[in-house]
């Protein structure tokens, strides 16, 4: 039997006035819809840009955001604030250190992100990349002093903390869907009850009632003087049993219903 070669994808070019033709004026009903949005975003545009840019407060000043209040934005307390909001509690002397271990686990985002670095190598630079994060962040790798001052985790916060934890959670989100997805379409009954059940029971529970245990709850329960690592609290029960049980069923959901696409295509 003769196999046709693999071939690449068709490129489909749709400019920007085919698509709004197709997706926002493709028929009366969706013409007036997107006109009377249009006409609701054009009267409010000019109110947003003199509430929050022409008549707004940028430099810390109390008196004169009190001046502008009901006028302008008091954009004041982010100029003040910014190190907190950005770092959280870490030692302001050593903030260099948060900000260049938060651009470089961007930068591993944006490349991980280009099909040019889709290689083998590239495991490697996550690898190397997530022991510089924990060694700038701790000033240490476990017992390897790295010669920089050491931050407990208690100290960490804001976007590096944020971030890595979201970036991990997704990692390992990602194999557990498939193998949930794989494991509903068992034919095992053990397996695909336990798989049923993972999902609508975590489906079932607010994310914020599992944040509350993992932050107030789960420190309560332990025994009298025990102070569990901070940031070993949040990456056992946030990105773990939070953000990897939440966002595991997205891609097991989405591969549950291609299955059942493909099954019926083949079995109608």
């Amino acid at each position: 039997m003769a196999f046709i070669e693999a071939r690449p994808a068709p490129t489909v070019h749709i400019s920007l006035l085919t698509w709004l033709r197709q997706n926002l004026f493709n028929s009366r009903l969706n013409t007036l819809v997107s006109l009377a949005l249009l006409a609701l975003l054009a009267a409010a545009v000019p109110g947003l840009l003199s509430w929050g840019l022409w008549h707004a407060v940028f430099q810390a000043d109390a008196e004169a955001c009190q001046a502008a209040r009901e006028m302008g934005a008091c954009w004041g307390v982010i100029t003040e604030k910014h190190r907190l909001i950005l770092f959280g509690r870490y030692p302001y002397a050593e903030q260099w250190r948060p900000l260049l271990a938060t651009l470089l686990l961007m930068g591993l985002l944006v490349i991980s992100c280009m099909r040019f670095f889709w290689r083998r190598s590239l495991i490697a630079a996550w690898v190397v990349g997530l022991l510089v994060f924990m060694g700038l962040m701790g000033g240490r790798l476990g017992p390897l002093p790295l010669g920089l001052t050491p931050v407990p985790t208690d100290q960490w916060g804001g976007l590096p903390l944020t971030l890595m934890l979201a970036t991990l959670s997704i990692a390992m989100a990602f194999p557990l869907g498939i193998l949930v997805a794989l494991g509903r379409r068992s034919e095992l009954p053990a397996i695909r009850s336990v798989c049923i059940l993972y999902i609508e029971l975590v489906r079932g529970v607010p994310l914020i009632a599992v944040l509350f245990m993992a932050s107030f709850m789960i420190p309560l329960l332990l025994p009298t003087g025990t102070q569990p690592d901070v940031l070993l609290r949040m990456f056992r029960l946030s990105p773990q049993i939070i953000n990897t049980r939440f966002q595991s069923l997205f891609p097991s959901i989405e591969m549950h219903r291609r299955q059942n696409s493909i099954s019926r295509l083949f079995n109608p």
